[in-house]
């Protein structure tokens, strides 16, 4: 390969004797290409991390159901597949019991800390900034979560906030910030 390269640019000059190589371009010139090529690739570069960047988004925060004080933090990854359609993950960690519901107590005391995946599908709605999500499979071994609907929202600052449907009362909160990985 390097010999085609080569060939490419030098040329072989018939002396007396024997062939003498004798460089097809000039050096000025390939320079010159050289420069123009980088021009060319430079922005197509320059454009890649954002591209990449944009297509997954990382979001940390918490969740909480109105008038309990539950909560569960969570780390969530939106990755944008085609047109509005995206695909994600929650990891959940268990936190705080609901202290106004004896039953809470006694089945989460000792989780603290748990954790768990919650896989979720949906769209992306560009006009309002709006995520339509539906938790549909869950890896969870100590069962401290239930897959769940979400109409989350970015403001302004690309943060989340939105309602859960948990188990139906649409009472459940979330509220996160986005995570922004600069130090590439």
């Amino acid at each position: 390969m390097r010999n085609a390269m080569m060939g490419f640019f030098f040329r072989n000059i018939k002396t007396e004797n024997n062939y003498l190589s004798q460089p097809f371009v000039s050096t000025q010139n390939f320079l010159q290409m050289k420069q123009s090529i980088l021009l060319l690739i430079f922005p197509v570069w320059l454009c890649l991390p954002d591209q990449i960047s944009a297509q997954i988004k990382h979001f940390k925060g918490d969740w909480t159901k109105d008038g309990t004080t539950y909560l569960f933090d969570f780390d969530l990854y939106i990755k944008h597949i085609d047109g509005d359609a995206v695909e994600g993950v929650f990891n959940w960690t268990y936190k705080q019991y609901d202290e106004n519901d004896p039953w809470s107590k006694d089945y989460y005391e000792e989780k603290k800390d748990a954790t768990a995946k919650e896989y979720v599908r949906g769209k992306y709605d560009a006009k309002t900034k709006t995520y339509y999500l539906h938790g549909y499979k869950k890896d969870d071994p100590q069962q401290i979560i239930a897959p769940d609907d979400y109409i989350l929202i970015l403001d302004k600052n690309d943060n989340i906030g939105g309602d859960t449907k948990a188990q139906g009362s649409w009472e459940g909160r979330i509220n996160g910030k986005v995570v922004r990985d600069d130090a590439a």
